[in-house]
């Protein structure tokens, strides 16, 4: 790592400018801190501004030669090509963008269907949110194949490659795991998961919304065939993208209406898209992009990653530090600030049920969550369930040193 990036990653006091709800005053005049990053992020004013312009002068259909339909079709080529860039593919038009995550995965399983049969093997992950879960347990279900699921290492809290092994063979069909736990933080060794997910015939999927606000997705090198993940988890608006293999995007038959284009990637996003929303995600890819440097686009994602990632260790360090220094708080997950083994997202047990303690957190200023985040099957395998599920908190590149400082003195108060 560059040691200027290790010096001064990044500005924090101008990123935090860039934020309006940061400086949104909350209980006892102190400022909101937002440890919800998990369940989505804030957005930088850019983000606002582009959404707010896009509906004002873009407020039309493609596909005519005025002035806001140009436009709509601007934003959507502008953004393909910006979300190519950031997810590492080789095309705008591989790039497909919906709803929300969930809504792409389901539309994808459907496609899925009349390419599965009895006989024929569905592999899931139990680490993983149930949006990449349940819709490829829809498509074996309504096609009569048989769902496989490979559990987590409780030691390492991660998938592992020899599990994956164990659960596939030459019946397998689909592939579907996750690259970061969403409830835990934990990474996946994607690149080591497909080599051996390559050893069959399956489609491998991988869901990297909770990646993409900490390291730079690399979907092409993975040699991944499906890969999703949302803007509003990186900064964005609440879209949805899906990137794809140019032949599987091609060969699978996605539900549309007869007049649409069969060309990519229209065929895959129906109705009209929510054109001043996919300007927000361009938008915030283009915040993202400003915060690194270099010659090319990708090369200035990987640069803003790197300095990303150098300031979110920092945050763990001090996270883990501070988890040391007390008894009462115990975290469930990889117990180092190792960025190669986890995100800054946290799941902790205490003395008080998680509900109690985000309720203790919010009236002191602080945003958490607590539950399973739909990630079940975690939840359900350690026990935590029935009494509530964890309470979650996490950091992402404009939370301080001193906003930690102020969660753990929160905590051991609630505690006491």
């Amino acid at each position: 790592m560059n040691p200027m990036h290790e010096q001064n990653p990044l500005d924090t006091e101008k990123i935090r400018s860039s934020f309006p709800a940061l400086s949104l005053q909350g209980p006892g005049d102190r400022p909101w801190l937002y440890l919800d990053g998990p369940g989505g992020t804030q957005v930088p004013v850019s983000v606002a501004n582009a959404i707010a312009h896009a509906i004002l002068h873009a407020s039309a259909n493609r596909g005519a030669p005025f002035a806001t339909s140009l436009a709509a079709e601007a934003i959507m080529a502008q953004a393909g090509e910006d979300a190519a860039t950031f997810l590492g593919v080789d095309g705008a038009d591989r790039i497909v963008f919906g709803q929300n995550m969930t809504s792409l995965a389901f539309h994808a399983a459907d496609a899925l269907v009349p390419t599965l049969g009895p006989g024929d093997e569905v592999v899931v992950s139990n680490l993983d949110h149930d949006a990449n879960v349940a819709p490829w347990v829809h498509a074996a279900n309504r096609s009569g194949a048989t769902v496989k699921r490979v559990d987590f290492c409780r030691t390492t809290m991660t998938l592992r490659p020899q599990d994956l092994e164990r659960a596939i063979g030459a019946k397998t069909r689909v592939i579907a795991f996750t690259s970061a736990s969403n409830a835990l933080g934990s990474l996946t060794p994607v690149a080591e998961l497909v080599r051996v997910a390559r050893t069959t015939k399956a489609l491998v999927i991988v869901d990297g919304t909770h990646y993409a606000p900490h390291l730079l997705p690399d979907v092409d090198a993975w040699d991944v065939d499906l890969f999703f993940c949302s803007a509003y988890k990186f900064f964005g608006p609440h879209v949805g993208l899906m990137a794809g293999k140019r032949s599987v995007l091609e060969a699978l038959q996605p539900a549309k209406v007869r007049p649409a284009s069969d060309e990519l990637p229209v065929r895959w996003m129906t109705g009209t898209q929510n054109h001043e929303s996919i300007a927000g995600v361009s938008a915030a890819l283009r915040y993202v992009r400003s915060l690194g440097e270099g010659l090319s686009p990708r090369g200035q994602f990987q640069d803003a990653y790197r300095r990303i990632s150098c300031h979110e260790t920092r945050l763990m360090g001090l996270f883990m530090e501070r988890l040391g220094r007390q008894k009462a708080w115990q975290l469930t997950g990889v117990q180092n600030a190792d960025p190669g083994q986890r995100v800054a997202t946290f799941a902790l047990r205490g003395p008080i049920s998680p509900h109690d303690a985000v309720q203790g957190l919010a009236n002191q200023g602080i945003c958490a969550y607590a539950g399973n985040f739909y990630a079940l099957p975690v939840t359900e395998a350690l026990g935590v369930e029935k009494d509530g599920g964890f309470l979650r908190v996490g950091a992402v590149h404009y939370n301080t040193t001193t906003e930690i400082h102020r969660l753990w003195d929160t905590l051991e108060a609630l505690a006491s």
